[in-house]
């Protein structure tokens, strides 16, 4: 035997190790003493965390009621209606000619007239402006020549007066009601 008997001894007793090692652990075929009690743990943690989620629901459910509720929501605004007519002959193409006279009556909060869209000419309520309970009437003098718009809002507009767009856009925003005349081209 010599000495290669010790070696293959060594490496056999190494392989038969290894082969052993890598086996998967042998099954037993009763579970652990207190399983039981594992299985419900876990049940138990299950039902918890359902339990928390649905109360977290619940919570942020009526936190959204809540704040939606507690909002304010936005001023009653009056119905808007406009109508318009000139008390001045018109020329044959529908002008009417400098110096005219428009009447504008309204239903609504606030009337303002613009000419040609770029500039604020008259506000009701406000001087010349007779005011009744549901809105007013203006007789305006038309002095200059340009492009006329009647435009009546709902609630009193947060716009600045500068031009017809940016009241406009600022009602809109807003959530006004708004009515516009049809324009009246006065030269």
């Amino acid at each position: 035997m010599g000495w290669s008997a010790g070696t293959a001894r060594r490496l056999a007793g190494a392989v038969t190790d290894v082969a052993q090692r890598s086996l998967p652990h042998p099954r037993r075929d009763t579970p652990t003493p207190g399983w039981e009690s594992g299985v419900w743990v876990r049940i138990q943690r299950r039902r918890r965390n359902l339990r928390l989620g649905a109360l977290a629901l619940a919570v942020a459910a009526i936190a959204a009621t809540g704040v939606v509720a507690v909002r304010p929501g936005p001023s009653p605004s009056r119905p808007v209606h406009l109508e318009t007519r000139v008390e001045t002959p018109l020329r044959a193409d529908g002008s009417v000619p400098v110096p005219g006279r428009w009447r504008v009556d309204y239903e609504g909060a606030e009337l303002r007239v613009y000419r040609n869209a770029l500039a604020m000419v008259h506000r009701c309520p406000g001087a010349g402006c007779l005011t009744t309970e549901r809105g007013g009437a203006l007789e305006l003098p038309l002095t200059a020549a340009g492009e006329y718009r009647a435009v009546v809002f709902s609630r009193p507009s947060s716009g600045s007066g500068q031009t017809l767009q940016e009241d406009l856009s600022a009602a809109r925003s807003g959530g006004t009601g708004v009515e516009m005349s049809a324009p009246l081209v006065a030269y």
